[in-house]
């Protein structure tokens, strides 16, 4: 047994020395940073315009005293999260009504009750910050079935309350394209029906979610008369919260496909369609569902999803720790780093990844000993000339302020209105180990 795991690693070490020898002397370019320069167009009262659109809607009208409202809250990094929830909560209470938090969030945090209110307390969502009760456990109702047979669940304890209202974000999902697809429809239909909503919702993959989650929203809808509606909220490219309306359950298909129209014309992008080589320093589910946000990356794990750059080869060096070793989103990659591979909790992503049933976003990239060689090795693999390749690289696919590009890449650019040159181009640094250095985005 010795012996063998002692030839395993005589063979890995002349492996990597191969590799090492095919691509150590490819040069990597000077970037230069850059800025780009979005639209700032953010609700700087918060609560204040939560109780105005609160007040404005009809829903004051539906409650009564001393009942009880279930406020599903989901597993989104949504700016200012506590304060929206906070703010919903107070309005209820002011009407004299009895609110609690229930997780609406499908089968996230390890589908566990504990797990969720865990995921809920990382977003800075708790009893004491909240000032309600947190409700969560993975019982759910099957309130009825779909024509084709795809059973429709709700929180056990949400569909005892009296009534139901959802607090989300409106905007473009990562696996498909449709009239409704992340928000409060979404979350009624699968964070609201916890695991086995989830489960049910992708049974027949993300491609049919389109069509699936508008029947179900309007199954549940009528048999549940005492779903309200929810709290839409608009993000800018700069993640700030830019809109706060409330949409009522009879409205809330129509609506929320026109505000999610409104948000996508939001959406930060990439300033180049086609991209040779780029670079991430970090993948989470703390920044994107899918682990980076194919909107950005043009890389889509489910044909059910399109647009984007073209890009030639797409590295990414590692996870953030919020994702606390979930690599789902690693797949549409081409190369990672060793150290990467080594952070990857692979019982928690393919648990994540059954659940949706896209097991295309976990298949493991090539894995290249150190971030210099997977940097190196993206460069020589993108078959681009040397002098001439046009490379970006960013932080996160939730961080696009702040670019670092190839000469090569800026020259391409033949809008530079909103595009800031935020000092002289510079080699990237790299420590003994070949870990790039990260502490260059403050700039």
């Amino acid at each position: 047994m010795k012996l063998g795991f002692t030839l395993s690693i005589v063979a890995l070490w002349v492996a990597m020395t191969i590799i090492d020898e095919l691509i150590k002397d490819i040069k990597i370019p000077n970037f230069i940073p850059v800025s780009q320069h979005f639209k700032s167009d953010s609700i700087s009262d918060i609560a204040g315009e939560v109780t105005k659109a609160l007040d404005k809607s009809g829903i004051g009208g539906q409650l009564i005293v001393d009942s009880e409202i279930a406020v599903g809250v989901g597993s989104r990094g949504i700016a200012n999260l506590p304060v929206l929830v906070k703010s919903v909560v107070e309005w209820f209470k002011v009407r004299q009504t009895k609110p609690f938090i229930v997780p609406a969030m499908g089968s996230h945090g390890g589908a566990t009750g504990a797990g969720q209110i865990k995921v809920l307390s990382e977003l800075g969502v708790t009893e004491n910050t909240i000032g309600c009760s947190i409700r969560s456990a993975m019982e759910v109702v099957q309130v009825d079935q779909l024509d084709n047979g795809l059973p429709v669940y709700m929180d056990a304890l949400a569909w005892k309350a009296g009534r139901v209202f959802l607090i989300n974000r409106i905007k473009t999902h990562t696996s498909f394209t449709g009239k409704n697809e992340s928000g409060l429809v979404k979350m009624l239909t699968i964070g609201l029906g916890k695991q086995k909503g989830a489960d049910s919702a992708h049974r027949l993959g993300n491609f049919q979610f389109a069509s699936i989650m508008p029947a179900m929203t309007r199954c549940l809808i009528a048999k549940k008369p005492g779903i309200l509606g929810g709290l839409a909220i608009v993000e800018n490219a700069r993640d700030e919260t830019a809109l706060i309306e409330v949409i009522e359950s009879g409205n809330l298909e129509e609506r929320e496909a026109e505000l999610l129209v409104y948000a996508k014309s939001l959406m930060p992008s990439l300033p180049l369609k086609n991209i040779d080589l780029l670079i991430i320093d970090q993948i989470g589910k703390n920044i994107s569902g899918a682990g980076m946000d194919p909107n950005i990356t043009g890389r889509h794990g489910s044909s059910a999803k399109f647009g984007g750059p073209n890009v030639t080869r797409l590295v990414v060096l590692g996870l953030t720790p919020e994702s606390k070793g979930n690599a789902t989103g690693m797949g549409p990659a081409d190369i990672i780093s060793q150290a990467m591979y080594d952070s990857i909790d692979f019982n928690y992503t393919y648990a994540n990844v059954i659940t949706s049933t896209n097991l295309s976003y976990v298949r493991t990239p090539m894995v290249l000993a150190t971030e210099k060689m997977a940097i190196q090795c993206g460069l020589k693999t993108s078959n681009a000339p040397p002098e001439n390749i046009k490379a970006i690289r960013l932080k996160d696919t939730l961080s696009l302020e702040r670019l670092l590009m190839t000469k090569a890449a800026l020259q391409e650019l033949t809008d530079l209105s909103e595009i800031e040159v935020m000092g002289a181009e510079f080699p990237l640094s790299f420590n003994l180990a070949g870990q790039v250095d990260r502490d260059i985005w403050n700039f």
